[in-house]
């Protein structure tokens, strides 16, 4: 199929790419369950912030790249990022460089509103290095078994009423994405999530996720609490889904957490994180992004 013409660059909000999540939940997710709204809520979801470079034949999208600005905590302070994903090119028209310019279009757009770095979700990294895009940080994971774990307090299922607890443990992190509460609210309301606390003298003092739309079924990726506690809420935690196994993504700072499982850890290994560029000249700085906060 050919284009009619060069396709025109636009910068969107969510409300200009609407029409075309059916089409976005064909290319990124076909045949998946959860669409791109349950999947990157604050992207696609009505209440999101998410922006999006586009090329357009006319009236049809052709590629696209969305993103958001955000205020991270990392070893060098808190700084303003931009965080890359859903990067997509309509079948018919891959391979002449579409995606690459939505991108180089949308770092353009970040450097411009703040952001001095930016990072990138994407399956096929090799295809933007020359964006500017390196290698970022390697995440360690575990593979956990249920069961296995100190008894100590109860675990159960979050309710609405525990989110403000578990947005103050998420802002005790020293590395992540600063949420206000009510995003805090909104992202624990993700379809395909499920939170898991544990409870210690009517206090909680600890929680874990699992589950976020299409992209994080399986996997254990978000925690608040001490290492000591997600460890004795993970196995049991796990007991409750009714799953034997499971992947944990673990922080780079719970130097602890592996060691703190026990027994119930099985395997460790790494996996690739997100692309990181760097926008100014300003010094590179570390930074983890929770599950909840991935797009």
């Amino acid at each position: 199929m050919t284009l009619i013409a060069e396709p025109e660059l636009r910068f969107c909000d969510r409300g200009g790419i609407a029409p075309f999540l059916e089409q976005i939940d064909e290319w990124l997710l076909p045949g998946a369950f959860y669409g791109a709204q349950h999947t990157w809520p604050q992207l696609y979801r009505s209440d999101g912030d998410g922006r999006f470079c586009a090329l357009f034949d006319a009236e049809r999208l052709v590629s696209q790249c969305a993103f958001r600005i955000a205020t991270a905590r990392t070893d060098q302070g808190l700084r303003r990022v931009a965080l890359l994903g859903s990067v997509v090119t309509d079948p018919d028209f891959r391979g002449h460089g579409y995606a690459q310019r939505v991108v180089r279009a949308s770092l353009d757009a970040c450097k411009a509103s703040g952001a001095d770095m930016a990072l990138l979700w994407a399956e096929e990294q090799g295809l933007y290095a020359r964006c500017g895009f390196v290698a970022g940080i390697d995440e360690t994971c575990c593979v956990v078994e249920s069961g296995i774990a100190n008894e100590d307090g109860v675990v159960r299922e979050a309710t609405i009423f525990d989110h403000a607890r578990l947005h103050s443990l998420h802002s005790q992190k020293p590395l992540g994405i600063q949420r206000t509460p009510r995003a805090m609210s909104a992202l624990l309301t993700t379809p395909g999530l499920s939170t898991f606390v544990l409870e210690r003298s009517g206090e909680v003092v600890a929680y874990a996720c699992t589950g976020k739309g299409a992209d994080l079924q399986g996997w254990w990726h978000e925690f608040g609490g001490s290492d000591n506690d997600i460890a004795s809420l993970l196995p049991r935690a796990l007991d409750l889904t009714g799953h034997p196994q499971a992947i944990v993504i673990v922080p780079p700072y719970r130097n602890a957490l592996v060691r703190e499982l026990g027994p119930a850890c099985i395997e460790v290994a790494t996996v690739a994180g997100p692309m990181v560029a760097k926008l100014t000249d300003q010094v590179a700085a570390t930074v983890f992004v929770d599950g909840l906060d991935s797009v």
